[in-house]
């Protein structure tokens, strides 16, 4: 567990803190960062000294605003879906965040957007500042959701909040991210970190036993019916003819030109 140019990793008095750490660049994700954090995770999971760990964004503009778009748009079709599809970098990261037997805490200061939105969903608890703005923008970009993902969505938050997010494409402040149950608390941005280190305290000095019980009994519990593979195979087309269609490269287009996209449905 060692930190990379890309993501920070401390450990003191039982919490672990790590920290995405490319705030030039929103905080977004690469493969690299995301390769990063799932090595990190994976070791926090076997690390007893660790009883709770927060997840944060370096610079205070945001949390993430997901994926890295100006990579995606210069990859291909084929790269954007491994990238983030089933058992690519995302998933793993995301999975790895779930698997963790302690608590997993999000910090959000700023924008949470796209594949980050997700990524704090994975945690068990989310911490966010007034200033937080949280959204799902594939519908201004061309492409289609990856269905695992979406499945955590309507686990976590149920199909109409869902709708809401991915529908309509929209940015959300921070009282509706608390109506809608994307988090479970807001503190203004100048104690949100003193906030976040006093709940992370406070849930290591739990019982051991009783929060990885808890954890992993309510994680099996929330589990809901996998897709059968007809039903995976036809989703996982949907999102592969959406990365590969002309409005996804619109999409990309348009956000690296900060302009709206003129999408054709093709």
């Amino acid at each position: 567990m060692t930190s990379s140019d890309e993501l920070a990793f401390d450990l003191s008095d039982g919490i672990a803190t790590v920290t995405i750490n490319r705030p030039e660049r929103m905080n977004t994700f690469t493969e690299a960062l995301l390769d990063s954090l799932t090595t990190v995770l994976e070791g926090l999971a076997s690390d007893e000294r660790a009883r709770c760990v927060i997840i944060r964004g370096a610079g205070g503009r945001a949390f993430s605003c997901g994926m890295d778009l100006t990579r995606m748009a210069a990859a291909t079709a084929e790269e954007n879906q491994r990238l983030i599809g089933a058992g690519g970098p995302l998933r793993r990261a995301i999975d790895a965040i779930e698997r963790y037997p302690y608590p997993a805490v999000a910090m959000i200061s700023g924008y949470a957007v796209g594949a980050a939105l997700e990524l704090i969903l994975a945690c068990d608890l989310r911490v966010a500042s007034e200033d937080c703005r949280v959204g799902m923008p594939p519908a201004r970009l061309g492409i289609v959701y990856p269905p695992e993902g979406l499945a955590r969505f309507v686990r976590l938050l149920g199909i109409q909040v869902t709708r809401k997010l991915f529908l309509t494409a929209s940015y959300f402040g921070s009282a509706d991210a608390l109506a809608m149950g994307v988090v479970d608390y807001v503190v203004p941005a100048p104690e949100l970190e003193d906030f976040t280190l006093g709940l992370a305290r406070r849930l290591a000095l739990n019982s051991p036993l009783s929060m990885k019980g808890h954890k992993r009994s309510l994680a099996l519990l929330l589990d809901a019916r996998e897709l059968n593979a007809e039903e995976r195979d036809e989703l996982e087309l949907l999102a592969r003819d959406a990365f590969s269609s002309g409005d996804a490269a619109e999409g990309m287009a348009a956000f690296e030109e900060k302009r709206d996209p003129d999408f054709t449905g093709r």
